[in-house]
């Protein structure tokens, strides 16, 4: 009799930032389906707490931890907390941003703050005690950083987003570096156009088709991404298979950032 192989996050305890919705929703959703013990942290506890009773009516095994990762000393306790109530962190997901998008001109001082106290300063402490936490139980334990292609190149994200981005980068090839020896690896997802799920029914709505054609002369493929697409990138960097997986930055664009950059090709597109 043949028995089917046990998934690879079965028993896992992962830990994804700003999870109540969007890609990090569904970045929870599909580690869950794969047997992980998903752990949604976010602000918004109402959104937070509905995100886990939906999940749970798939029955996947989903926890709700708040944190406000703009507050000093926030995302340490987030992993600590993590640890307390489920005994370990085997995958961390720095998935959480905040911030508007401003042009150069628009741009505040508190939009920069809050942007890279969110999207960088957090990420690394929570980082920092997820390594310190995987150390201390001998775990072979990953970090996931979701960055974004505006790390490399320019687009109408405001200028502390491409800043944040950039750094993140970095941090995940440092993190690679000085994890390394506790047996920790991070890698980061460098996603290009996404059109999450909420937004599909706008995406898709009859009003939208001038945008659609836009997608459709930007991308390769001419389809955009989408939330799923983010989430199985995130599950090949973390599965604890890819050992030898570590400071990778895996643009997740479809191709659209290979082209040449003044359009020549696209133009002459049948």
């Amino acid at each position: 009799m043949s028995t089917s192989p046990t998934p690879d996050y079965a028993g896992k305890v992962v830990l994804v930032t700003g999870a109540a919705r969007g890609i990090g929703r569904s970045i929870a959703r599909h580690l869950a389906r794969q047997e992980a013990r998903a752990v949604i942290a976010d602000i918004n506890a109402d959104q937070g707490h509905a995100t886990c009773e939906e999940l749970r009516k798939e029955g996947l095994s989903v926890h709700f931890l708040p944190t406000d990762l703009r507050q000093h000393g926030a995302p340490a306790l987030l992993v600590r907390d993590c640890l307390a109530q489920l005994g370990r962190v085997d995958l961390l997901v720095n998935n959480a941003r905040a911030g508007q998008r401003l042009s150069l001109e628009e741009e505040t001082e508190e939009n920069w703050t809050l942007s890279l106290d969110v999207g960088l300063k957090a990420a690394f402490f929570a980082s920092q005690e997820a390594i310190r936490q995987m150390k201390a139980l001998s775990l072979r334990g990953s970090i996931v950083n979701i960055g974004s292609v505006a790390a490399t190149l320019v687009t109408n994200e405001s200028p502390s987003y491409h800043a944040g981005k950039a750094a993140l980068m970095q941090l995940t090839r440092y993190l690679a570096v000085h994890g390394g020896p506790s047996g920790v690896r991070c890698n980061a997802v460098l996603p290009g156009l996404i059109i999450q799920d909420e937004h599909l029914p706008r995406y898709d709505a009859a009003d939208n088709e001038q945008y659609r054609g836009l997608v459709g002369r930007y991308q390769p493929m001419q389809v955009p991404g989408h939330s799923q697409d983010v989430a199985e990138a995130v599950s090949f960097l973390g599965n604890p298979n890819n050992s030898y997986l570590n400071g990778a930055c895996l643009v997740l664009d479809g191709g659209a950032t290979l082209q040449e950059q003044f359009g020549m090709l696209l133009r002459n597109r049948p």
